[in-house]
């Protein structure tokens, strides 16, 4: 389970703006909470920054503590649903000519062509080698999220699972797919190997605002 630590002392986490509120968590669990989970031991620490002007960041560290001198392979994304009016009114921006994997098409690699992204039927598709700067745009309510990530999170996943897989999920109803984009900072199809002691740090920051 998650629980807070006081991370003030940690370089990793320097300390935000006296005008930004924030909470450090870790999860430490090892290997017995995690069947699935190869034999490695690891520390996953996430602090969580809310900005005067509701911008919220994101800092995760996963460090391995293994202590028999093994490496281990791992891929990380956060999973950020954005609430839209109509997905057939939203488009994403700054992905365009950018190389993705299609997840539908036998993770087949395209490039996507020179216009933002709409939505017509389902969508995942991992964008490869992304600006560190993508948006999200609601047309409809005149509202645009942006996404700030660093270059540890090198790509960027798109998903909606449109009307067929909505009914097929158990944790999803049947018109949800409607009011909903996930657009998240990921590190999927570039793995992340670390030795033991070794770190990796990845941030994100989201921010909305009209227009």
């Amino acid at each position: 389970m998650w629980r807070t630590e006081d991370l003030m002392d940690d370089a990793a986490f320097p300390a935000p703006p006296r005008d930004h509120a924030f909470v450090d968590f870790i999860l430490d669990n090892m290997p017995d909470n995690f069947p699935d989970w190869p034999n490695h031991r690891f520390e996953l620490r996430l602090r969580v920054i809310l900005g005067p002007t509701g911008d919220l960041t994101m800092i995760s560290r996963v460090k391995n503590v293994n202590t028999d001198g093994n490496p281990f392979t791992f891929k990380f994304a956060y999973h950020t649903y954005f609430s839209v009016s109509d997905i057939m009114a939203t488009q994403v921006e700054g992905l365009e000519t950018v190389d993705y994997v299609d997840y539908l098409n036998d993770h087949e690699r395209f490039t996507e062509g020179p216009n933002p992204i709409t939505f017509e039927n389902e969508v995942d598709k991992v964008y490869l080698n992304t600006p560190d700067v993508i948006t999200v745009r609601d047309r409809e309510r005149r509202r645009t999220y942006t996404i700030h990530k660093d270059a540890n999170l090198p790509e960027i996943v798109v998903w909606n699972p449109w009307d067929l897989e909505a009914r097929r999920m158990s944790d999803f109803g049947d018109i949800e797919y409607r009011e909903m984009v996930c657009v998240e900072a990921a590190a999927v199809e570039s793995e992340i190997t670390l030795n033991p002691d070794q770190e990796w740090t990845g941030t994100q920051r989201l921010s909305v605002e009209q227009f």
